[in-house]
């Protein structure tokens, strides 16, 4: 029986190693995210939660991402609602965010922003999975058509107090830039760790998911097919978490790396992996 990641897998939080600390955290409280704790070389946010789903680390020899490498396209921040969509994005169009783009991607309507580091950052809803166009071998269908702001702006409430990310609010999927499209990532995403590939994008993204969801990771090559990969003390992205239902799932998949020669770490329970880009995973037990 081919191997399946635990279909109730949910993102947990996105690490970034950054230049600046003291900017990187007044940018992100500014955003929505909800301070959790502090030291002099980590900044751990959450978002509407107690729930870690941000973490800022500070290194000294930091030096920055250069451009057109792999590494960290976007990660992408979910709200319940369309009314907290607007919301989100009211308050910030207020507060003069950066904004840098827009998108109905036909399951969910999205809105981005960059970082002060360069860091993409997605906030977006889903639409219900019966909207979802989903094919018969299980594939989704996606674009990129324009945003109906005016349809989205006229559910924000003026009155409503602005406390940042609404609960409910978790990492929805992470978008990474890699430097191709081949068997060796097909291998790794598809058959070790066992996602379903839903939209295979014009040849140039992969979108992956676990339990039928649209993505929750997605790949492209828009820097370019054989884009370098970013120094290992670039700023931009570390790792970030997966959290399964079980230990039962967490050794099945375990057992599956093994089968498929894809090494890993085991630290305090949780399984550390790094995809073919280097792109660090943390696979654990939610709440364990």
């Amino acid at each position: 029986m081919t191997f399946k990641l635990d279909p109730k897998m949910q993102l947990g939080y996105v690490q970034l190693r950054v230049q600046s600390l003291d900017t990187q955290k007044s940018f992100y409280q500014a955003l929505g995210f909800n301070l959790l704790n502090e030291t002099s070389t980590e900044v751990i946010f959450g978002a509407g939660s107690s729930e870690p789903i941000l973490i800022l680390t500070a290194d000294e020899d930091v030096v920055p991402k250069p451009p057109r490498t792999t590494g960290l396209y976007h990660f992408a921040i979910l709200v319940p609602s369309r009314e907290d969509l607007a919301y989100m994005v009211g308050n910030l169009m207020k507060m003069k965010a950066p904004f840098s783009g827009a998108g109905d991607h036909l399951y969910s309507e999205a809105f981005y922003l960059t970082d002060p580091e360069g860091n993409g950052i997605e906030i977006y809803r889903d639409r219900p999975r019966s909207e979802w166009t989903i094919n018969d071998d299980g594939g989704i269908d996606t674009d990129t058509v324009p945003v109906d702001v005016d349809g989205i702006m006229s559910l924000y409430d003026p009155e409503r107090e602005w406390v940042g990310f609404p609960q409910g609010t978790i990492l929805g999927h992470m978008h990474l830039t890699v430097s191709e499209l081949n068997d060796d990532l097909a291998h790794f995403y598809l058959e070790a760790l066992g996602l379903d590939l839903k939209t295979n994008f014009m040849n140039s993204a992969f979108f992956m998911s676990a339990g039928g969801y649209h993505h929750h990771i997605a790949t492209n090559v828009w820097n370019g097919v054989g884009a370098p990969l970013a120094p290992s003390i670039a700023n931009g992205l570390i790792n970030y978490s997966l959290n399964l239902s079980s230990t039962e799932e967490l050794n099945k998949l375990k057992q599956n790396l093994i089968e498929y020669h894809v090494s890993f770490e085991e630290v305090n329970g949780k399984v550390i992996v790094k995809d073919p880009n280097h792109n660090g995973m943390i696979f654990t037990v939610k709440n364990a």
